[in-house]
């Protein structure tokens, strides 16, 4: 009786944390998931660049941000780095492809 009265206590504490930890990773996979099956096409609106500040160490981390709009109307948002976020003038086009990560810019087109 006194080892149930112990160990109950942490069993039911070691299901609630596995739990946890279960429904972690099938969050991150189901987001992963979604990010590579999603395509689309659409032309880039907005560039956004944030300079923020690491909350641990106190050193500045920059972020970009592309803002395309999709050929069905609705706005992606898409993080990148640096080399990347530079590489896209506002007005181009892009495609993102099922399967991949990051849209691809599609080159224009000679009129």
């Amino acid at each position: 009786m006194e080892k149930t009265a112990f160990f109950l206590p942490l069993k039911i504490f070691g299901f609630f944390f596995l739990f946890l930890i279960i429904g972690f990773f099938a969050l991150i996979v189901k987001l992963v998931k979604k990010g590579r099956d999603s395509s689309w096409k659409g032309e880039l609106i907005e560039k956004k660049y944030v300079e923020g500040e690491d909350f641990d160490s106190g050193m500045k981390k920059d972020y970009f941000t592309l803002i395309f709009k999709t050929d069905a109307g609705k706005q992606i948002k898409v993080g990148t780095n640096k080399k990347i976020y530079d590489e896209y003038k506002v007005g181009d086009k892009a495609e993102k492809v099922k399967g991949d990560f990051h849209p691809k810019k599609i080159p224009p087109t000679a009129k």
